[in-house]
């Protein structure tokens, strides 16, 4: 698991396709494994999932999946400490990766002047994830 920030209220979880142990279509497992997940950001990270969030699930076959959490502050709710209401979405995704060169197999995209490769196989995605620059998850054709 990674974590990425995207500004104070937006935070992007990155987890690998061997560490998911769910099925994501069951709500009930979804939101335990959730609440599982936000216990382990408060305890090992530091970060308190507290109040309202926009949850998004953006699901690669090959990597796995991004959780894409985005905090609402609404004055007319009052949550207390370590409670946590969530709006959760599940999207479908092919997840794209910058690259710096045409050194591997798939399809190319070209997208504000950055190079993304599309991969058709998961055979060598620890390769490009620790030979990438970025991952493009949100990307519709």
């Amino acid at each position: 698991m990674s974590i990425k920030y995207i500004v104070d209220d937006i935070l992007d979880i990155y987890i690998m396709k061997d560490r998911i142990n769910i099925d994501i279509n069951n709500e009930k497992d979804l939101e335990d494994y959730l609440k599982k997940l936000f216990e382990i950001l408060k305890n090992k990270y530091g970060i308190a999932i507290e109040g309202f969030y926009n949850v998004i699930i953006y699901v690669d076959k090959y990597y796995g999946i991004i959780i894409h959490l985005v905090k609402e502050n609404l004055e007319y709710y009052s949550y207390y400490k370590d409670e946590v209401d969530m709006k959760i979405s599940i999207k479908n995704s092919v997840f794209l990766y910058q690259i710096d060169s045409f050194d591997y197999k798939g399809k190319i995209h070209i997208i504000d002047n950055n190079m993304y490769l599309e991969i058709d196989d998961s055979n060598d995605l620890i390769y490009i994830m620790e030979n990438c620059n970025n991952i493009l998850y949100n990307y519709s054709k």
